[in-house]
């Protein structure tokens, strides 16, 4: 459909109306989709100055490179030859094949003949040119290669990639501070890559020192590789002092950075100096105003959370002082069967808590009937959404709509960016154990009672 904030300007020379195309695609889809400033603007005939589309240009331009088109032809010839240019001691020359490699990328048969003919080597070497423009475009086709086995295998056989990733996204421009902070997230997906890019020592502060003085997409990048390389060894950030760090974010006025913020904080509070932590500066009670908070990712996130800082003695002796408004917010969360990942996370928690005497005489002689009643477990065909199946190239989903295997990204164009995959039999059977367990320890007693 034509989208003014989405498509290309070379649209504006298409000589049907774009207006009919998309009614014409609304009725086939027999569903109304309303696009930004569809019906508003006629770019038929609105200048180009006067209605500029928001994805038209690149932010950083190179005279005499149309970044739309391949200099050379496709071929196996052609793609050995643009390699080479990457070599070029002319500049226009070099930069014209860095376009090229760009656009080759998009394709699987071409990316994994380029991975063949050792380019990945020559890119990294580009990551120092002088040219910005070279630097990040060189970023996001690395980027490409880092969502391929083969891309990743060959990237991280060279460490020197990530000094010079830091080098981009501690001094350099913005634009292309933004291209190594999405290739660094891409690359910490990898469980393989984060043991090779932990054991960088500037990888950890350089972040940190990021995240404080940047802007907010770039922050996001930078926490979510924080978040994975925590997972993966969360000495590392807690000798930073990475907690403390993400204490303070926790005010933050945005709150996706406080819903990555708090996922930092949960793979760092698997580790016992993080539960430490967590009972030194009170945890539990900040977290009890995000349970209140009217996103729905800061709620999962922050009862997440509270599964490892409700483990510990202080944190249970603690938490009967707000005990009442906790545990009725932490039932209402439990009863939302609409998130089920959040009913796991919230029987988790009272279940942690439930070793606790006092806890647990508040939730039997009170709240042990809601339980009971109200937790419900939905059948499988009233579940929204998909069920995730991941495989080694893509992640794949059960579409109830289609009632077919789709793509991941095909059942969010249906269901929105913001849907959480899941797994239906599995968290299904899940929660039912976690009622059950619940349960259990609630009318249980132990040896001293």
């Amino acid at each position: 459909m034509f989208c003014p904030e989405q498509n290309a300007y070379l649209q504006l020379v298409c000589p049907i109306e774009p207006r009919v195309i998309n009614k014409a695609v609304r009725k086939a889809m027999r569903r109304k989709v309303n696009e930004p400033r569809d019906d508003k603007y006629n770019l038929l005939t609105t200048s180009i100055s006067s209605s500029r589309l928001d994805s038209s240009q690149p932010s950083l331009t190179m005279p005499f490179v149309d970044v739309t088109e391949a200099r050379l032809g496709l071929g196996r010839n052609g793609l050995k030859i643009v390699v080479r240019e990457l070599n070029s001691p002319d500049k226009l020359t070099k930069i014209r094949a860095v376009h090229t490699i760009g656009n080759l990328v998009a394709g699987m048969d071409c990316a994994l003949y380029l991975i063949d003919l050792h380019v990945i080597y020559r890119l990294i070497d580009l990551m120092q040119d002088m040219e910005p423009i070279i630097r990040e475009k060189v970023a996001f086709i690395l980027t490409k290669f880092a969502t391929m086995y083969q891309g990743r295998k060959r990237i991280m056989s060279r460490p020197i990639v990530v000094d010079h990733l830091i080098q981009m996204f501690m001094q350099d421009r913005k634009e292309v501070r933004y291209a190594a902070a999405l290739c660094l997230k891409t690359l910490t997906r990898d469980r393989c890559a984060c043991e090779i890019i932990n054991k960088n020592d500037k990888i950890i502060v350089s972040l940190l020192k990021m995240i404080k003085h940047d802007y907010m997409e770039i922050v996001l990048y930078h926490l979510n590789s924080l978040k994975n390389l925590s997972e993966w060894d969360p000495v590392g950030p807690l000798k930073a002092n990475a907690f403390l760090v993400m204490k303070k974010l926790l005010v933050y006025h945005q709150y996706r950075v406080v819903h990555a913020a708090l996922d930092c904080m949960t793979q760092m509070c698997k580790h016992s100096v993080g539960k430490q932590l967590a009972d030194k500066y009170d945890l539990n009670c900040t977290l009890l105003h995000y349970l209140m908070s009217p996103e729905i990712e800061v709620i999962v996130s922050a009862v997440g959370l509270m599964q490892y800082t409700t483990v510990t003695t202080q944190s249970k002796w603690r938490a009967k002082q707000f005990g009442y408004d906790l545990i009725k917010r932490l039932v209402a969360l439990t009863a939302s069967h609409t998130v089920p990942i959040l009913q796991l996370r919230s029987l988790q928690v009272m279940i942690n808590l439930s070793s606790c005497s006092d806890i647990r005489f508040e939730l039997k002689n009170n709240w042990e009937q809601a339980i009971a009643s109200q937790v419900k477990i939905r059948p499988f065909e009233n579940w929204d959404g998909t069920s995730i199946n991941t495989t080694f190239t893509t992640k794949t989903g059960y579409n109830y709509e289609t009632m077919c295997i789709e793509d991941e990204d095909t059942i969010k164009a249906d269901f929105g960016d913001r849907v959480q995959a899941f797994d239906t039999q599995s968290y299904a059977k899940r929660i039912a154990d976690a009622k059950k367990r619940l349960l259990e320890a609630i009318n249980n007693t132990n040896y001293k009672e």
